[in-house]
């Protein structure tokens, strides 16, 4: 993120405005072997934590 942020512009995590302008937003992306997303959670707030409980159940 501190060169390129084209990694939080292609999962749309990219924070545009405001305060927190260039920094990323709090998400999860959950990965199956075949390295296909299973699992996404972006949360409302960057202060919210993302539901760990949920993620792990999906991911198991």
């Amino acid at each position: 993120m501190m060169r390129d942020k084209k990694f939080a512009i292609d999962y749309g995590i990219l924070i545009e405005d405001g305060p927190l302008a260039g920094i990323c937003a709090r998400a999860m992306v959950g990965l199956n072997e075949k390295n296909q997303v299973i699992y996404t959670e972006l949360v409302p707030e960057i202060t919210t934590e993302p539901d760990y409980a949920r993620a792990i159940a999906e991911l198991v």
